[in-house]
């Protein structure tokens, strides 16, 4: 069983495309190329960490459960898109943030970077910047102790808890790799 995080996939959102650049035609396209890279990455016993905006769903939260449940998933972060969803409501758990441990390393999962606490000195895993600003805000920033998981950043795939812990392992002081496939491909992009 492996622990996977992702955010930002924006089920159903069709200007999602263009803000992000997405490269999709449609949003069916979209919608079934994100539900194909999960598949393929997440496992049934696996866990799904989401960080928030699985859908535009600014209404009654249920496109966001349909989605989840598609997904799989176990834990939401909620996003800024994730408003129409009741917490107490949906039928998986729905927080504001937690903390993961892996193997003596603690991530800070919130949806919005800005939202870490002040005291917070771990790495923090986040969402909600997408691809719009890689060089702030790139897959991984050693020097900050931030990985962005924008589903852009990482192929539109989830990634596994163990391969960021294997990235920060071996990441250096001044490391920013702009997309997950700079790390995954170990052909360094840096900023």
């Amino acid at each position: 069983m492996g622990r996977y995080l992702i955010s930002d996939h924006h089920f159903g959102h069709s200007n999602i495309i263009d803000y992000c650049d997405r490269p999709f035609t449609s949003v069916g396209a979209m919608d079934n190329a994100l539900l194909d890279r999960h598949y393929g990455t997440v496992g049934v016993d696996d866990v799904l960490v989401h960080l928030g905006d699985v859908a535009m769903d600014m209404r009654d939260g249920r496109t966001t459960i349909e989605y989840f449940e598609q997904l799989g998933g176990d834990l939401l972060i909620a996003g800024n898109h994730d408003v129409g969803l009741d917490p107490d409501a949906a039928p998986f758990p729905v927080l504001d943030a937690c903390v993961l441990e892996r193997r003596g390393h603690s991530f800070y999962c919130t949806h919005r970077p800005e939202d870490v606490p002040d005291a917070w000195d771990g790495w923090v895993i986040h969402g909600h910047i997408h691809n719009n600003d890689l060089e702030r805000f790139p897959f991984l920033a050693y020097d900050d102790k931030r990985v962005n998981v924008s589903a852009e950043v990482l192929g539109y795939r989830p990634i596994g808890l163990d391969v960021i812990a294997d990235l920060v392992e071996a990441a250096a002081p001044g490391d920013r790799l702009r997309l997950r496939e700079d790390a995954v491909d170990g052909e360094a992009n840096s900023l």
